[in-house]
């Protein structure tokens, strides 16, 4: 990027963009303070991501936790709206694995630093093991027949099998704000009594949220009257726990009964 994006409007990026990363020279800053002629310092930046996600062979949405090191000696910095925008630039990219995605972002921030800078992404699952057990059950596994970029209440489907007080959570969720277009992250939890769920479907119409724009109260009013209108639960509840943006997360609850303040989800680990 040949300017600065800090303090611009600037567009989400759909394709791979590493030409988006702006590098900021660290002497500028140095030879006003006198720093490498007055004393002797080592250090690190260490960076943490935890807005990472790009496409499976498939096309299924994958999603980590970045951590990156950029040595103090590099002859760059990075501005951090560029590393945003470049993070998001692979939202929409297929990679074969994780171990892809991480020699990419490691050989781009290198070239940019013009330092080796060390890179280490977390699936989540890796994450929740060493941070504890979390209740319910996982549907990130599974499969989806494909992804659509529409989010019909028709992909939910149910079988004749019975489910009682089941508890399910995604954390692939995605959708974008209607004013800056920029992605919202979520981690997405359903809890139900009624007719079972098809897992696979309701991860697929999670999915199809990716390129939706809406708020985050509009996303969960939606998902709720879709999965009361497809799959008609006698009783349901559900949570969306969205990534902090400006120093601020947004939860939003739904639910055929109730909701107190002290029924709310603890903290999630990419909040």
């Amino acid at each position: 990027m040949s300017e600065n994006p800090l303090g611009t409007q600037s567009q989400n990026p759909d394709r791979y963009s590493p030409d988006i990363l702006y590098p900021i020279p660290r002497w500028a800053a140095r030879s006003l303070l006198d720093i490498d002629k007055k004393i002797l310092m080592y250090g690190i930046d260490h960076w943490q991501a935890y807005e990472l996600s790009w496409l499976d062979l498939t096309g299924k949405p994958q999603v980590a936790i970045g951590e990156f090191f950029f040595n103090s000696d590099s002859e760059n910095i990075v501005e951090s709206k560029s590393l945003k925008l470049y993070l998001n630039s692979l939202n929409q990219e297929c990679y074969k694995n994780i171990s892809t995605v991480k020699d990419i972002i490691r050989s781009d921030l290198s070239a940019l630093s013009k330092s080796e800078v060390k890179v280490e992404l977390y699936s989540l699952d890796d994450l929740e093991t060493l941070s504890g057990h979390r209740a319910g059950r996982s549907v990130d596994h599974l499969c989806i027949d494909s992804l659509t970029d529409i989010p019909e209440q028709e992909i939910l489907q149910t079988s004749s099998s019975y489910a009682d007080d089941e508890l399910l959570y995604s954390d692939l969720f995605r959708s974008n704000c209607p004013v800056t277009g920029q992605p919202d992250w979520a981690s997405f939890e359903i809890r139900y009594t009624g007719s079972k769920i098809d897992e696979g479907s309701l991860l697929s119409y999670l999915c199809s949220f990716r390129q939706h724009q809406a708020y985050h109260e509009e996303c969960a009013e939606r998902i709720f009257r879709d999965i009361i209108q497809a799959c008609q639960p006698e009783e349901l509840r559900i949570a969306m726990n969205f990534l902090r943006r400006g120093g601020l997360d947004i939860n939003v609850y739904r639910s055929t009964v109730p909701v107190t303040s002290d029924s709310v989800n603890s903290r999630l680990i990419r909040q």
